[in-house]
C-alpha cells in the first residue's frame, strides 16, 4: 500500500515576520551604535560562534554592538563584555523585534540546509550578510544582502566589508 506523500515548504509568517519597532536598543544599552545580529540554536563553532568572539576583539565597542541569540547560560557566562548574549526565545514577536533592532543580520556559516534566520531577518526588514555559495543567498531578498567570499577567513572579509554595510545600512543607527 503506497503513503500519500506530501510537501511543506519553508516559509516565513509575515504577519510576525516583519518590522517591528520595540525598545531593544534602549534595554540594552546599544543607542546609536552599529548593531550586529547573529542567531542560532545551538550556537556552535561551525555556526560562528566562535568568529562572532573573535569579531568583538576588532570591533570599536563606542562604534558596534554585537548581539547573539539562542545562547546557553554557559557560553554567556564565557562572552566577552562587548557582546550582549541572550538565550533562545521562544516568542516569535520578541525575535521579531530583535531583527528590527539590528542594523545588519550575520551568518558566517557555511553549512546551512536554508537559513530561515535569513530569510526572517530580511521580512523583518534588516539586510544580511552571507557566505558566498551556501544555501543562504537562496533566502534572501535581491538588494538585502551582502556574500562573503567563501574560502577567505570570516573575519578578514567581514572586517574589509563593514564600511560599506555601514554605508548602504545607514551608518550609524537610526532604528
Amino acid at each position: 500500500m503506497w503513503e500519500k506523500v506530501s510537501s511543506r515548504h519553508n516559509t516565513i509568517d509575515t504577519s510576525v515576520f516583519k518590522p517591528t519597532p520595540s525598545d531593544f536598543r534602549e534595554r540594552y544599552g546599544i543607542g546609536d551604535r552599529f548593531m550586529i545580529l547573529g542567531v542560532a540554536s545551538p550556537w556552535t563553532e561551525r555556526k560562528g560562534f566562535v568568529d562572532f568572539v573573535r569579531l568583538a576583539g576588532e570591533l570599536d565597542f563606542a562604534k558596534y554592538a554585537i548581539v547573539l541569540v539562542g545562547l546557553s547560560e554557559k557560553q554567556i557566562k564565557l562572552l566577552p563584555p562587548n557582546i550582549i548574549g541572550l538565550q533562545r526565545t521562544d516568542s516569535l514577536r520578541v525575535l521579531a523585534e530583535i531583527y528590527t533592532a539590528a542594523d545588519i543580520y550575520v551568518t558566517p556559516s557555511i553549512e546551512e540546509t536554508f537559513g530561515m534566520t535569513v530569510a526572517e531577518s530580511n521580512a523583518c526588514g534588516t539586510f544580511a550578510v552571507v557566505v558566498e555559495g551556501t544555501a543562504c543567498m537562496e533566502a534572501v531578498q535581491p538588494q538585502m544582502f551582502a556574500a562573503l567570499p567563501q574560502g577567505v577567513p570570516f573575519i578578514e572579509s567581514f572586517l574589509k566589508l563593514l564600511p560599506s554595510l555601514e554605508e548602504r545600512c545607514g551608518g550609524i543607527s537610526t532604528r
